[in-house]
């Protein structure tokens, strides 16, 4: 599969990438969601100044010196591509702007920086980022990231928050312990896309608007701001002037008689652009996929009366109330469309078959082409999922053979999973190294397990291999089993398998032993043990000598000591002692603290306090 923009001509039109003046640059083209027509005809609203202006401002002000990443995150049709471009033509006007298509290769583009002169400076547009990911070396990936800011880049990008929570995910399944094998199936890769997500400079915009930002749109002598501002209720202003809502009923209302006023086949058409931008897909498709895939939204049309293809397409992309169409062109010569990004984002309903199956057939590489596959598997297509995944795998994929070891131990056909774990390590998979010692500790062969505990320590994931391993025992209910094993490894010298082993004595009443094996690990050094052994004597009822372990982890600065020790002291009804713990372990980042810290001010009536930790407590996702 080659990028869809390989050929002879690929080296001219990365030439007309920088075409453009940041100051003259069309926020059409850029992205930008038109809004509905005002009075004067026009369909691009004077912009309201936002809340984020002077911190992206000051972001982009620093980036100028020396290359840097700017982020703008928020919800579909928030504002993020107006906000971002508007900062940009202010602090930027003069570079060039470099606009790649999705499936370009980035890297030919930090080439092409690299040869221009010392004193030109560039920025390069990755508007709806997800759109980059997952195409392997072709696309954004953390070392092409570093070269362009290297070339003194400044890369402004946007991120729909969906597809932000999809990949910090993986951090926070890594923060609250994995419990299985197929838990690790993608974080490998997802882990990738967080660790490059934390090299941009993030600011987030909300989608509904604050009070200072309605007051500044209210100012404006403009029809639509002014409809906006009175009438926009639980939308965002920029929602409401971008009718995403409306395009949505006008969308669902389309599957009718075209006695009606309906345009049945262009509900299908608009479907199908929706449902393959949910596989994964990232290239826009062209005319030729959508007249392919939409007929598995036709069921039942005949009666009626179908408009035409053609009559379709028109239809679903003309501009509807002077706004955008339901299909947005994605290329100047409109030979490929994308469904407008809230339909997408409020669709639920099961994608059918030949539609992933169309979508894998389309995918540009073979990263992409895994990517719908795993994503085809979560939606419970397993036949598609693996009829895509395996092939990948026999040509020598590593991540996919993983995948594949991952789908087949899920089908109880654990021979053949081992195989392809083996064949993934062998390949440099480390992920495959934690899956192929959880099934060997499920088989009872615990010797072979240990081989690769050490095999485990060679590539620094022994740690994470005894907790993978300790934790799927418990989950199967093998707790006796799970016991001996963390006993092993407590004995080989394994922190995490002594505080495990301290939980399982516990469990059964042996505190005085589960007290000696957490002490150990405090001992060494392992300071976070604290925080499981106040807990295992609280259990017991030991809460004096409980509150006393806490406080001597939060004198050592352990967040979770605090927190706990908060928590102790709010049940004990000692508020005021509580609240300064919760505040310590929020201060120090730790977001659980932020939660219960809220909802105890919240309790107290403070609750202008208690909305900003809370609002704390979701925007510390990311740094979990």
């Amino acid at each position: 599969m080659n990028i869809a923009s390989s050929g002879a001509d690929a080296p001219e039109r990365e030439v007309l990438w920088a075409s453009v003046r940041v100051g003259d640059a069309d926020p059409r083209t850029l992205g930008v969601h038109p809004a509905r027509e005002n009075r004067n005809g026009s369909t691009l609203p004077p912009y309201v100044e936002r809340d984020i202006d002077a911190e992206l401002h000051r972001l982009l002000t620093e980036a100028e010196l020396e290359g840097g990443a700017v982020l703008v995150e928020g919800d579909s049709t928030a504002g993020k591509t107006r906000a971002a471009l508007h900062a940009l033509q202010k602090a930027l006007p003069n570079r060039f702007l470099f606009t790649p298509a999705p499936g370009q290769d980035l890297r030919s583009l930090s080439d092409h920086l690299a040869a221009l002169p010392e004193e030109s400076r560039e920025v390069v547009w990755l508007d709806d980022l997800n759109r980059y990911l997952s195409l392997g070396e072709y696309g954004l990936t953390e070392t092409t990231l570093q070269s362009l800011c290297h070339q003194g880049a400044v890369v402004m990008a946007t991120l729909r928050s969906e597809y932000a929570d999809t990949y910090h995910m993986s951090v926070l399944e890594n923060a609250w312990g994995r419990r299985n094998a197929r838990r690790h199936e993608m974080h490998g890769e997802r882990d990738a896309f967080v660790s490059l997500l934390r090299r941009f400079k993030l600011v987030e915009l909300e989608r509904v608007w604050s009070p200072e930002e309605v007051d500044r749109a209210s100012q404006l002598d403009d029809d639509l701001l002014a409809e906006a501002v009175a009438h926009h209720g639980a939308h965002g202003i920029a929602e409401y002037m971008a009718a995403g809502p409306e395009l949505l009923r006008i969308w669902r209302r389309a599957r009718r008689s075209t006695a009606r006023g309906g345009y049945p086949r262009g509900y299908a058409v608009v479907s199908a652009a929706v449902d393959l931008a949910r596989t994964g897909l990232l290239l826009a498709p062209k005319r030729d996929l959508l007249e392919r895939a939409h007929v598995h939204y036709t069921f039942g049309i005949a009666p009626l009366r179908p408009e035409s293809f053609a009559q379709a397409l028109e239809w679903a992309e003309h501009p509807s109330l002077g706004a955008s169409g339901l299909l947005v062109p994605a290329d100047e010569e409109r030979g490929c469309w994308r469904a407008f990004d809230y339909l997408v984002e409020a669709t639920t309903n099961l994608v059918p078959t030949p539609v992933w199956e169309l979508a894998l057939e389309h995918a540009s590489d073979e990263d992409e082409c895994l990517a719908i596959s795993t994503n085809a598997a979560r939606a419970g297509l397993h036949k598609v999922a693996i009829a895509a995944g395996e092939p990948l795998a026999r040509s020598g994929h590593p991540r996919a053979m993983h995948l594949v070891g991952v789908w087949r131990r899920g089908q109880g056909r654990e021979k053949e999973a081992e195989q392809w774990f083996c064949k993934a390590i062998d390949k440099g998979n480390s992920d495959a190294i934690l899956s192929l010692g959880g099934l060997l500790i499920s088989q009872g062969r615990m010797e072979e397990a240990g081989w690769w505990y050490r095999m485990a320590t060679d590539n620094g994931l022994a740690q994470d291999l005894v907790a993978s391993l300790g934790n799927s025992l418990i989950f199967e209910g093998r707790k006796e089993e799970a016991k001996r094993w963390y006993r092993s490894a407590a004995d080989a010298g394994f922190f995490d398998a002594m505080v495990g082993l301290a939980f399982e004595l516990s469990d059964q009443g042996r505190i005085r032993e589960a007290k000696y094996w957490c002490c150990k690990a405090i001992d060494a050094g392992r300071t976070n043990a604290i925080v499981s052994l106040g807990f295992m004597l609280n259990r017991h009822g030991l809460v004096e000598e409980a509150e006393s372990w806490y406080r001597r982890g939060a004198d050592s600065g352990v967040a979770g000591a605090m927190f706990n020790l908060g928590h102790l002291l709010v049940t004990q009804g000692r508020m005021e002692e509580g609240e300064y713990w919760y505040c310590k372990a929020a201060d120090a980042g730790f977001t659980s603290a932020m939660v219960n810290l809220g909802r105890l001010l919240a309790e107290k009536g403070r609750v202008k306090e208690a909305k900003q930790w809370l609002r704390k407590a979701v925007d510390s996702r990311a740094d979990l």
